[in-house]
């Protein structure tokens, strides 16, 4: 089967693809015409189009398409309620994100094509890996949780530990397969957990265990996968408890307690979360449509808070589109999550992990989200019906 990939082409869409994805640490970095990620997107789409344009390509389009364009078509409409310069940009940022993701997702990719991309986020995970180590920066004199800088651009913790959820799974993919090298899959995983542990980002470990819980759930198909995963999650355990938790400063060890959980009140997000329900609730109007896009930052700070969003998907969209916002941005999650269950268990696992992230996080213009729920929308042929068809088939006939 291997060898029969091995000899599948592979496109320019997909190179574009796949430098597209390596590039995601580069979110951070700003230069003076905007986001460096940005300014290689824009040629990225620019060429993936005009081929998508002369018919280079074969493509198809599904739900999360369509449900994505009706959500983002529903938060162009709102700046006509609520404009200022920052909704104006995150919606604009938004719109753009949906051209990004029908360029790279309406195509057609065979199984090699698949490997490459899923290879790109394993570079994404060395990247971040390196960068977590090389970083000797904290946070303040008090707090020791680690800066991770970008090419010299601070990252946000929550942030950046998501750019390990695909990573961590393609790894655990590849370990389960005995690939060639597998052992510096188990490395990397060990790595990244370190690099995780020292950002002190809580909701960042929860996020991506949650992912790996699910994939060992539903991806382990026969007795053998299991006990390999177990050993594998042994060892992985053994490691991180005996050699990278105790390298942890004390103060981001305590963190990680549920003392501390409880004492902080999730870092005043739960008075956030409170506030903005409350505010909500006093009207009609902005129950049914929101405050607008980014109102939140506005609201929050008439109150007093130092934050200006949610830090939590759910409660920013209610806020800020009301509940027709949120019905949309639910109906996108179901999307992804129906369309590749049974079908692709990584990129469910994947999205789940999302899930667990976006109870600490705002998903508007977060990079991770956009790029997974493009892997949820990709179509490859080995999933095409006819291709399908022909493979339980195949089966079929090996049972008679």
């Amino acid at each position: 089967m291997m060898n029969e990939t091995n000899k599948q082409p592979i496109s320019v869409d997909c190179i574009l693809v796949c430098l597209y994805f390596t590039a995601l640490p580069l979110t951070v970095v700003t230069t003076p015409w905007g986001s460096l990620l940005k300014l290689i997107s824009i040629p990225i789409a620019v060429i993936l189009g005009a081929r998508l344009l002369l018919g280079r390509c074969h493509f198809t389009l599904n739900y999360i398409h369509f449900t994505y364009t009706v959500y983002i078509l529903y938060t162009v409409a709102l700046l006509l309620m609520y404009r200022n310069e920052s909704s104006v940009t995150i919606t604009k940022d938004m719109a753009l994100g949906l051209l990004m993701l029908i360029m790279i997702s309406v195509r057609i990719y065979n199984e090699r094509e698949r490997e490459w991309m899923e290879t790109a986020w394993i570079i994404v995970g060395v990247v971040c890996v390196i960068a977590a180590l090389t970083s000797t920066e904290s946070l303040s004199k008090t707090e020791s949780r680690a800066v991770i800088r970008i090419f010299g651009f601070e990252e946000d913790q929550n942030h950046f530990c998501a750019y390990f959820i695909m990573a961590m799974l393609v790894s655990i993919k590849r370990i389960l397969q005995r690939r060639k090298f597998y052992p510096l899959y188990i490395l990397l995983i060990i790595l990244s957990f370190y690099s995780i542990f020292k950002t002190g980002s809580r909701g960042g470990l929860i996020g991506v265990l949650a992912g790996i819980f699910v994939y060992i759930l539903l991806g382990m198909k026969n007795i053998k996968s299991r006990i390999a995963i177990t050993i594998v999650g042994v060892l992985v355990g053994v490691a991180v408890i005996t050699v990278v938790f105790p390298n942890l400063p004390e103060d981001v060890r305590e963190r990680y307690s549920v003392e501390s959980v409880m004492e902080s009140g999730g870092t005043g997000r739960f008075e956030i979360w409170g506030y903005l329900l409350n505010y909500t609730a006093r009207s009609s109007g902005r129950m049914i449509h929101g405050s607008g896009v980014f109102s939140s930052n506005e609201i929050l700070s008439k109150a007093g808070f130092l934050n200006g969003v949610a830090h939590n998907a759910y409660i920013q969209v209610l806020s800020d589109e009301g509940i027709i916002g949120l019905f949309l941005f639910l109906t996108v999650i179901a999307a992804c999550l129906i369309r590749t269950v049974g079908r692709q268990t990584l990129y469910v696992c994947a999205f789940i992990s999302l899930l667990a992230f976006s109870m600490s996080l705002t998903f508007y213009v977060f990079k991770p989200y956009l790029n997974i729920m493009m892997m949820c929308a990709m179509t490859f042929e080995k999933d095409l019906p006819e291709n399908v068809l022909r493979t339980t088939q195949r089966g079929d006939q090996n049972n008679v």
